[in-house]
């Protein structure tokens, strides 16, 4: 059992009809993604391994962590690279130019919550 939406649904209709609208509704959805920024944020920060990622965020599963990494690299906000000469091969994440520009972007949305939305 999937969490897809029917490409006929009401709910895809919605999402096309507010993408068209603005695009920040696409960028809000994208970054609405529960776990989502957390899991960049955390890489950013240098927690750029997978096991590194599940100690700094203990209570994400391993399915959703995952699913957010490849989220992220699908969406260019970062890159994998392989650690040379390692056995078994590591993997480190690497935020991207796109990826910092919308953790800066997050960071002024963080401000205006401490001052306005509390």
């Amino acid at each position: 059992m999937g969490n897809s939406i029917k490409i006929n649904s009401t709910n895809q209709a919605n999402k096309k009809v507010l993408s068209d609208r603005c695009g920040v509704n696409d960028t809000l959805a994208l970054i609405g993604k529960r776990w989502l920024m957390t899991v960049l944020y955390e890489i950013s920060s240098g927690n750029n391994q997978f096991t590194f990622l599940r100690k700094s965020i203990p209570e994400i599963s391993e399915h959703i962590l995952g699913t957010r990494i490849n989220d992220l690299v699908q969406q260019k906000l970062i890159t994998k690279k392989e650690i040379e000469n390692t056995v078994p091969l590591q993997i480190m994440y690497v935020v991207t130019v796109k990826g910092e520009e919308l953790l800066s972007l997050v960071n002024e949305l963080c401000i205006w919550d401490r001052n306005w939305a509390r």
